[in-house]
């Protein structure tokens, strides 16, 4: 029997190529993020005390997650607590400060701008300094060419 050259030849199928995986952030914000062991989203979760749902209410965070929201406040009251709280800046102080540190500024950008006027002002004088020299020059050559020409 005699085989007809290319009949078993059929055309080979690519591998289907896997779409390129986006990041969990790039799809949805915590808050929209559904799933309650989701490693990317978990400690946003833990600080809001509580995994999102769909429809709307507030799933109760797992024990361990429980526990890690317990620490955190524990944590923030202690670091926050009587006697070390922050207290807020005065406006007034501030604004005195940021003028304090305002002037030695402004005075060293007077200074620059009184000495790029004194280097504009010598480069005009070189340049006429220059030009008088130049004329100078032109004049004793033609004192020179004359006196040459006269023999002396």
């Amino acid at each position: 029997m005699e085989a007809n050259p290319g009949e078993d030849w059929a055309p080979q199928q690519q591998p289907r190529q896997r779409r390129a995986r986006r990041a969990n952030g790039e799809l949805t914000s915590w808050d929209h993020c559904f799933n309650d062991n989701c490693k990317e989203d978990r400690w946003e979760k833990v600080d809001a005390g509580y995994y999102p749902r769909q429809v709307g209410e507030k799933g109760t965070l797992s024990k361990n997650d429980r526990r890690e929201h317990k620490k955190k406040i524990v944590v923030r009251t202690r670091l926050g607590g009587k006697g070390s709280e922050k207290t807020v800046p005065d406006v007034e102080a501030m604004e005195t400060q940021i003028s304090n540190l305002r002037s030695p500024l402004d005075r060293a950008a007077q200074i620059i701008v009184a000495k790029d006027n004194d280097l504009e002002r010598l480069d005009k004088e070189k340049e006429n300094l220059q030009q008088a020299y130049n004329r100078c020059k032109e004049r004793m050559r033609q004192i020179g060419g004359m006196l040459w020409k006269e023999g002396v």
